[in-house]
């Protein structure tokens, strides 16, 4: 078992040393609001952790006209550009391109539209997608319900967050067992989606790369207690508590995307909630694609000193991917 998750987590280090993989590396977020009948302020922005060059350009649709002033900012949020359309006809079922000037550098999309009435759309696009089609009121339909959109949304989100996921792995390597690993994973989700709801709502809000120094802090953690593999020590004893711990602040982690796009005015409570499940789901997929794994892994003999020459070198790529992230996060933060 130690060897093939060992190998599983050495090779997730070396994925996650791509930083568009890390979960800092938010979407662009594309802000489109009704002022008035056809006139409508457009705003967009990249994460700051992607150089400003790379801010793509929002091009109108061939039934709206681009105002010539362009409002360009930067700030801890990230690259900012403004600009306002008049859209005599209204973007109900128009397309909207996304140019990016360089290329796109693995950034999904969210679009919230605010129309001057009805309720306020989202739409989500993956990476390679650069068409941002806004609905007509029959697609808006068939869309499906906020339910399903932020489902999709919180599912997206868990396998985007690649420290995330290597931090539930290193969980499920000391747990070890069928018993100690659902609880622990349990205490887990509890512990995130208690300050998920709180960061969500703004009951609480914390400094977002600090929150992501901090999640980068816990991988560390674990790869050195993987690394010892002292079993005296309370995280291996009590995996629970170590999960709980540090699942309080990945909760606000998780929160981060929900604060850019906002949770909808009517069912705000619901919106919510499907975000969570959604990362459940991810989550339950990914454990779930380990233990099948750890299954197989009881099959091949044990070869000891491998075992724990592989373990090593993955505890110490691991430890030094997260490292890098911690110290790029804390810089600024």
């Amino acid at each position: 078992m130690i060897r093939l998750f060992a190998a599983m987590l050495a090779l997730a280090a070396a994925l996650a040393a791509l930083p568009a993989w890390a979960d800092d590396n938010r979407p662009l977020t594309v802000t489109i609001t009704e002022e008035g009948r056809g006139l409508f302020d457009v705003a967009w922005k990249i994460p700051p952790n992607v150089e400003a060059p790379f801010l793509p350009e929002i091009v109108a649709p061939d039934t709206c006209v681009a105002g010539e002033m362009t409002r360009n900012w930067s700030d801890s949020l990230g690259h900012w550009r403004q600009r306002e359309w008049t859209c005599p006809q209204g973007l109900a079922g128009a397309d909207i391109a996304i140019d990016y000037p360089l290329a796109n550098p693995n950034l999904a999309t969210i679009a919230r539209i605010h129309p001057a009435e009805g309720a306020i759309q989202t739409l989500l696009l993956q990476p390679g997608d650069n068409i941002l089609h806004v609905p007509a009121a029959e697609e808006a339909q068939a869309r499906g319900s906020t339910f399903v959109e932020f489902l999709k949304l919180g599912f997206e989100h868990i396998w985007e967050g690649i420290d995330h996921l290597l931090f539930v792995t290193g969980l499920i390597i000391i747990a070890g067992t069928w018993r100690r690993i659902l609880v622990t994973v349990t205490g887990f989700t509890v512990a995130h989606s208690i300050t998920l709801a709180l960061a969500a709502l703004d009951v609480i809000r914390l400094n977002t790369r600090a929150v992501e120094a901090v999640i980068a802090l816990s991988i560390v953690f674990l790869a050195v207690e993987i690394a010892r593999g002292n079993r005296q020590t309370l995280t291996w004893r009590r995996p629970v508590a170590v999960a709980a711990s540090f699942g309080l602040l990945h909760g606000f982690g998780f929160a981060s995307v929900l604060r850019e796009i906002g949770l909808p005015d009517e069912g705000l409570l619901t919106g919510l909630f499907a975000f969570n499940v959604g990362i459940e789901i991810g989550q339950v997929i990914f454990a779930g694609a380990l233990i099948a794994a750890w299954q197989l892994a009881r099959r091949i003999p044990p070869v000891p000193q491998q075992a724990v020459s592989l373990q090593k070198f993955a505890s110490y790529g691991l430890g030094i991917t997260a490292s890098y992230w911690m110290i790029e996060r804390m810089s600024s933060a």
